[in-house]
């Protein structure tokens, strides 16, 4: 599924045929589209829509471009719109240099007033940005920081509240826009100029961005995607800009619909809530099993170690898309289920938040059935514990059933490893990790020693210990693109 996370459904261009467009967006596997006033009456007009059609949601505010008409009046009537149902946001405001139809005063003072209405009604607000970041952001930070009384004492809310969340729509910034977009906790979201001939720099900008920090758009009936650039724009469109984006994070196009509608979801809380708890689940062309959230590490990087994991809550249990959260361990028989039929897939990966080892009953039986169901070929990620949980070596019994091991090696010394990994087997664990890789790679076809390139970790020493000394293959992975 994929949301469009901003259109305008109540412009005159589909004003004889709006049910066929919306009709096209279900057919392409929009499930929800988000329509945007851009001023007191096509905010109206926006929760109208979102009223009549069970799979469109509205914002209200008034673009940057008419920020002369954000009076008294025009405040009062968005304030009520803002109470309506199914109005998630308050957009699209802002600020825009490229063409200044209002003053750029006029402009800052209407995007105060938008963060103070979406303050109030503690709503995400839908950022408009042209040729304005060096004042967009200040603006922004003001918004988050309490002012200053003239006695010393902060002032009252609700200037003083927090700004709940933003995005920032159809963006076409630079890095370094991105970066401090992405540092003051906003959402980036790309339409169908990222799909454009002439916007490479925007895509290796994209490339740099982590996708779980995305949201797609059309900005319909605007910028309608290649190849159909020039024609009138829809929400069904929205799928040839997440084509791209898949290309240029190596993702499944699948992928990317679930993380952004998942993006989209805890942003707006549009569109079906995502599963929760799964125990069998796709990236690219791999399945994933999850066996356990127990593990025997609780290294800094990993969101085991984060209290929004084990509340399920927030942006910690996904990992692309997927919450990992179980309420408990699945049985054999639910993983073998869950996995359907293990031949679809390149490979199935024995993994997710916990370590597996731990469950190695559980692991054999569930490999085994796999292997008899056609599976391709099988992976375990461990953590290299297993010997150590199971007092023995316990590569005999992956023998014949597993077809590659990658293990978090993760640092070059004992010491770090404690210092980062804090695992519960304390600082023989090290050595220990090392055994297990030294007997697996007398049995198991394919052995890779991995590490998080966190900072402070020398890769370069974790690559020769890797290759040079256990003899094995090595891979460092980033410590914030999980997945």
């Amino acid at each position: 599924m994929l949301i469009d996370t901003h259109c305008h459904l109540d412009d005159p261009a589909y004003a004889h045929d709006l049910g066929a467009v919306l009709g096209r967006a279900v057919d392409a596997g929009v499930g929800a589209c988000l329509t945007i006033g851009t001023d007191v009456a096509s905010s109206r007009r926006a929760v109208a829509l979102a009223a009549a059609h069970p799979n469109v949601w509205a914002a209200v505010g008034i673009h940057p471009q008419d920020a002369v008409q954000w009076t008294d009046d025009a405040d009062a009537a968005l304030e009520a719109l803002a109470g309506q149902p199914k109005v998630v946001a308050i957009g699209e405001v802002g600020l825009d240099y490229f063409r200044e139809a209002s003053p750029r005063a006029q402009q800052q003072a209407a995007l105060r007033r938008a963060l103070r209405l979406a303050q109030r009604r503690r709503l995400p607000v839908i950022l408009h940005c042209r040729d304005a970041w060096g004042d967009l952001f200040p603006l922004l930070r003001e918004a988050r920081t309490p002012p200053i009384a003239p006695q010393g004492l902060p002032l009252v809310a609700p200037q003083g509240l927090p700004l709940v969340a933003g995005v920032l729509h159809c963006f076409t910034g630079d890095a370094a826009a991105a970066t401090t977009a992405l540092e003051l906790g906003l959402t980036i979201s790309f339409a169908g100029n990222l799909t454009f001939k002439n916007a490479e720099p925007l895509r290796a900008v994209a490339r740099r961005i982590p996708i779980e920090r995305m949201v797609v758009e059309t900005d319909a009936p605007y910028l309608a995607p290649h190849p159909l650039r020039g024609q009138r724009n829809e929400p069904a469109h929205v799928t040839k800009t997440a084509a791209v984006l898949a290309e240029l994070k190596g993702l499944s196009v699948e992928d990317v619909g679930r993380i952004t509608s998942v993006n989209a979801h805890a942003l707006f809380g549009i569109g079906p809530a995502p599963a929760r708890g799964v125990i069998a689940y796709p990236i690219r062309d791999s399945l994933y099993l999850n066996l356990t959230n127990a593990c025997t590490d609780r290294c800094r990087f990993c969101a085991l170690s984060e209290p929004e994991f084990w509340e399920g809550t927030g942006a910690a249990p996904f990992v692309k898309g997927h919450h990992l959260r179980m309420p408990r361990d699945p049985t054999s028989e639910e993983l073998i289920q869950a996995a359907g039929d293990p031949s679809r897939y390149r490979e199935v990966v024995f993994c997710g938040y916990g370590e597996p080892t731990i469950r190695l009953q559980v692991l054999v039986e569930v490999a085994r059935a796999l292997k008899a169901n056609g599976a391709r070929r099988i992976r375990l990620d461990t953590n290299g514990h297993g010997n150590l949980i199971h007092q023995r070596s316990i590569v005999p019994d992956l023998a014949g059933l597993v077809d590659e091991v990658s293990v978090s090696l993760n640092t070059a010394t004992a010491q770090q490893y404690v210092e980062i990994c804090r695992p519960t087997f304390g600082a023989p664990t090290y050595e220990a990790i090392k055994t297990f890789i030294r007997e697996c790679k007398g049995v198991i076809p394919s052995v890779t020693a991995t590490v998080v390139a966190m900072p402070g970790v020398d890769v370069e020493a974790c690559r020769r210990i890797a290759v040079e000394e256990l003899g094995v293959q090595y891979r460092a992975r980033p410590y914030d693109d999980v997945g």
